[in-house]
């Protein structure tokens, strides 16, 4: 899956269970970790090494600052990954 944006309903399926869409489970797998802040979950595979997750985070805020600047300037709307 390429950098980009999914839309879901975040709702209480069962006691401390989340509905994911399966591109994003399929990328998670099963064993998922989360850190959470004050206005953004990060989640992983359990697996994955920091390094990596840090390596993605980056990508994602290069990603993020791209979007600024074209809703900033007007030019562009988020676009969303299929």
């Amino acid at each position: 899956m390429e950098l980009g944006e999914l839309k879901t309903i975040v709702a209480k399926i069962e006691s401390d269970m989340l509905s994911v869409p399966e591109e994003v489970r399929e990328i998670l797998g099963h064993d998922t970790r989360l850190i959470v802040g004050t206005a953004a979950v990060l989640a992983f595979s359990a697996g994955t090494s920091y390094a990596d997750i840090l390596r993605s985070v980056e990508l994602i805020q290069d990603d993020l600052k791209l979007r600024m600047a074209k809703e900033k300037s007007g030019t562009s709307k988020p676009r969303r990954s299929k």
